[in-house]
């Protein structure tokens, strides 16, 4: 039986990273294809006489003719773009917009979009402006914050950064917050 701790690990990891067994399949497919038909060209290869003559023939055809060698040369780049795709997304991890925290006896999975709402109404009762006029995006490093202030209003920068780090911190999460202040207010 599993002790809570790992149960929390294992749960958090499934939460926070998105399924690669698609793209593995789909990767697996494609190299079993081809695996496949790569055999059966040398088998055809050894087993009859004349088709090292048909091959090169076929091949010496599509070479010399400038419209088949287009088009094979197009093929061939869109299935290697497929092909660099594919892998990329089976062996890539998929990262979910999303932060994970455990403790003894709790698991606490927090999305992304939600603390940037959190920071979003922090900074807004911090800085005396409409939460309107602040929205908020939360990275997975970065806390990036952008205030429209009322015109004829000062938004006090340091208050405003402090807001937002400290919004992140109390969930127990940790970014850098960058501010950006619109040059031109709005009328309230």
């Amino acid at each position: 039986m599993r002790d809570e701790r790992s149960v929390h690990r294992w749960v958090l990891r499934r939460e926070t990273h998105s399924s690669r067994t698609g793209a593995a399949v789909a990767v697996a497919s494609v190299l079993a294809v081809v695996m496949v038909a790569a055999a059966g060209v040398g088998a055809w290869w050894f087993a009859a006489p004349g088709s090292r003559d048909a091959i090169g023939g076929w091949l010496g055809t599509a070479s010399s003719v400038t419209g088949d060698r287009v088009a094979l040369t197009t093929a061939g780049v869109v299935a290697l773009v497929l092909a660099l795709v594919l892998i990329a997304l089976a062996v890539l991890p998929g990262r979910l917009p999303r932060r994970a925290r455990s403790a003894d006896r709790l698991a606490v999975l927090v999305d992304d979009g939600v603390l940037a709402d959190a920071v979003a109404d922090a900074v807004a009762a911090r800085c005396g402006v409409d939460p309107r006029q602040v929205s908020a995006t939360v990275g997975r490093r970065r806390t990036t914050v952008r205030v429209t202030p009322t015109s004829g209003v000062p938004v006090d920068h340091a208050a405003a950064t402090e807001a937002a780090a400290d919004a992140v911190a109390a969930v127990g999460f940790t970014t850098t917050a960058r501010l950006t202040v619109a040059p031109q207010g709005v009328v309230s």
